[in-house]
Parts: C-alpha cells; sequence; structure tokens
C-alpha cells in the first residue's frame, strides 16, 4: 500500500540542523508517511546523521548536484499520493501532513499552500526584510485555480514561491511533467510557477505550519552573486513558455516583473559591467517585464536605491 505522503529532503552540510528536521518529519500526528533524504555530496558528516535513523527513513546519496537535482532523483522513487519537499535545516508542526492532506482529499485539490514563520539565533522579524516574512494576510481558503490565486497574490504582493510551503498532489506533478530545473538557485522559482499556472484546484490553509530557520551561510543570506544572477535569467527563460493563453499570460508577466524587479533590486553591489548584461538581457529579451525604478537603481545605484 502507498503511503499519503512522500517527505523529500535534500542535504547539504547540515550536520547541526538536520537531525531536528528529520524528527519534526516522522513525528508528525499522520503516521502514513515515507521519508526520502538525498545526500547531496555534503562533507561535514551529514550522511552519517541520516544514516544514524536506520530504517525509519530512505537515504539517497549524489554527487554534490543541487537541491534540485537532488529533488528530482527522490521524484523518482516516492510512492505517496501527496508529496512535500522540505529543507534540511527547518523543521514542521506535528500536524501540518495530517491537516494538509485532508484538505487536499476533501476538495480534490491539485495542492495546497499555507503559511511560515522565520527563526533563527538573533533573529527578529519586526526589524527583518520582507524576504523572510512568510506570511500571507489573505487567507485563500476557498477553492480555485492557481492562476488566479497566482495573480491575485501578485497583486497584493502576497506571493510565496517556497515549495516548502505546499503540499502537491503526486499525480498532479507526472501529469504536467513538473520537475525542478538543475545546476542554479532559486530552482523554487520556475516550479512554482509552473504548479500554480497549471493547477485547475489550489486552496490555502491560514497556519504557520512552516518553520523556517534564518542562519549564516545559506541560500537565504549569502550574499547576491553572479550565480543568483544566472538564477533569475535562467528563470525568466523557463517560465516564459507557460504564457500560452489571456489569463497564464497575464500572471506570467505579473511573475517576471516580480523577478525583473528583485534582480535589479539585489545587484546593486554587483560589478558595472554584469549589471550593464544584466540590463541588457532583461530589454532585449524580456522587456515586458521591464520597470524604470529598478532599472534605473540597477545603474545607478546610489541614487534610487
Amino acid at each position: 500500500m502507498k503511503p499519503a505522503v512522500s517527505i523529500i529532503i535534500p542535504v547539504y552540510n547540515t550536520r547541526n540542523y538536520v537531525a531536528e528536521a528529520l524528527q519534526s518529519v516522522l513525528d508528525q500526528s499522520l503516521e502514513d508517511i515515507e521519508v526520502i533524504a538525498v545526500d547531496d555530496g555534503s562533507t561535514d558528516g551529514s550522511l552519517e546523521v541520516l544514516q544514524s535513523f536506520g530504517n525509519r527513513i530512505t537515504v539517497l546519496s549524489q554527487k554534490n548536484s543541487g537541491q534540485g537535482a537532488a529533488r528530482n532523483n527522490a521524484l523518482e522513487i516516492a510512492r505517496g499520493e501527496f508529496v512535500y519537499f522540505m529543507d534540511s535545516d527547518d523543521w514542521i508542526s506535528v500536524d501540518a501532513m495530517e491537516k494538509c492532506v485532508a484538505r487536499c482529499r476533501k476538495d480534490n485539490l491539485d495542492f495546497v499552500f499555507f503559511d511560515a514563520v522565520s527563526f533563527g539565533e538573533g533573529f527578529d522579524q519586526a526589524s527583518c526584510s520582507a524576504w523572510f516574512d512568510y506570511h500571507r494576510s489573505a487567507p485563500y481558503t476557498g477553492v480555485s485555480d492557481g492562476c488566479s490565486v497566482m495573480t491575485d497574490m501578485l497583486a497584493r504582493g502576497l506571493y510565496r514561491c517556497s515549495v516548502c510551503m505546499c503540499l502537491f498532489r503526486l499525480e498532479f506533478l507526472k501529469k504536467h511533467g513538473l520537475r525542478f530545473p538543475t545546476g542554479i538557485l532559486h530552482e523554487d522559482e520556475a516550479f512554482a510557477a509552473a504548479a500554480y499556472i497549471n493547477a485547475s484546484r489550489v486552496a490555502g490553509i491560514p497556519e504557520e505550519f512552516y518553520h523556517r530557520r534564518v542562519r549564516g551561510n545559506s541560500v537565504m543570506t549569502t550574499t547576491f552573486s553572479p550565480r543568483n544572477v544566472q538564477g533569475y535569467l535562467t528563470t525568466l527563460e523557463l517560465v516564459a513558455p507557460l504564457a500560452v493563453s489571456g489569463e497564464k499570460t497575464r500572471a506570467v508577466k505579473m511573475l517576471s516583473r516580480s523577478f525583473v524587479m528583485s534582480l535589479m533590486h539585489n545587484s546593486w553591489n554587483l560589478p558595472l559591467k554584469l549589471r550593464l548584461k544584466i540590463a541588457w538581457v532583461i530589454l532585449a529579451r524580456h522587456s515586458y517585464a521591464f520597470s524604470l525604478r529598478p532599472f534605473l537603481s540597477l545603474l545607478f545605484k546610489k541614487y534610487f536605491r
């Protein structure tokens, strides 16, 4: 018999946190789960921590290839009715999977989404940027198509792309061939966009099930770099083909504008040559996503930040 949920956790050098993450999923009130942890070539002993859990979890190992590749490899063997993607330094509330599965089954959802809360040593949400705010002021409890929900979230500034804040029906992912891009940062952006645009039935649960750790040396907290730039530019290329109809085209344009705004705003500390390249690529290939103020901030940072 297949489990209700396959929980997929990529692991890379999080020895100090991964046991807590794993325990939070093993302690779920919904017992019918399988846990697939993928060691992405860790060098800090994370693999040994995974192996210490014995047959309570399935452990895969791969050469360091990134989070997207790790998730894709786990998807190949996932048996659950639903799939949940979690990061290895975070944790989830004990009733998260039970409530999410119940809602998905009740309303035959392609996926359900929920909120998150940031935490960490010395972390203060009140003095932190919106980058770490995962709470939506609108609940979205009614059933709707994903495209409409995404455009409404984008218009209100409530869109959150993290797949750690969603429970997906595995058959939905298979039907639409949804997989994570590999070899780039910001892989959640393209995956989440495809999920929302292709989903016929989605809904939200207005609870903070996910607990996201804010720490140094993570993807979320490291300095914006050329790898981030490449991730955003690749994502723009990946989401463009999703614009196949009126509403979907509108959604892709809105989402692309948010990508470009984030890219330009965060690239201010990069060398001028790279900033000029970013500007050229946006104007030449993604002019529909162009906005003047972020463009000026990119080129003339000290005057427009």
